[in-house]
């Protein structure tokens, strides 16, 4: 059974004396293809779901709805990870509190949620 070179699976090696003989000529594409998947495996976008991407990052939204937020004003759904960035850039800016999709201040209220889920109705938004 041959052996592959560990790092960049290009070439197969017939014993560990091969592979030792053979390695200054193979160093150098070795390098290459190994940064080249190390590249495929970081920047490969995970599966998909029922739940779609989160709009702003493009990452699918997790199964577990504890971790995403639904957005009171535009009912927009968000991961949690791009509410946490928008929460913590507001704070460190003192900014009042705002949807981090649509921009809308966030509502204070129910009554100020409910006069945005009837404007919604009312335009016949699919979601709302």
């Amino acid at each position: 059974k041959l052996k592959e070179c560990a790092a960049c699976d290009l070439v197969r090696y017939c014993s560990d004396k091969c592979q030792k003989d053979h390695q200054p000529q193979h160093k150098i594409a070795c390098k290459k293809r190994a940064a080249e998947l190390r590249d495929e495996i970081l920047f490969k976008q995970p599966e998909g779901n029922h739940h779609g991407d989160c709009p702003i990052c493009f990452i699918p939204l997790p199964i577990d709805p504890q971790k995403s937020t639904m957005s009171l004003c535009c009912s927009t759904i968000l991961c949690a990870g791009c509410n946490f960035a928008n929460q913590t850039r507001e704070a460190k800016a003192s900014l009042d509190r705002r949807c981090p999709f649509c921009r809308h201040p966030v509502p204070r209220s129910k009554e100020e949620i409910d006069k945005n889920n009837k404007k919604r109705v009312a335009a016949n938004d699919p979601i709302a």
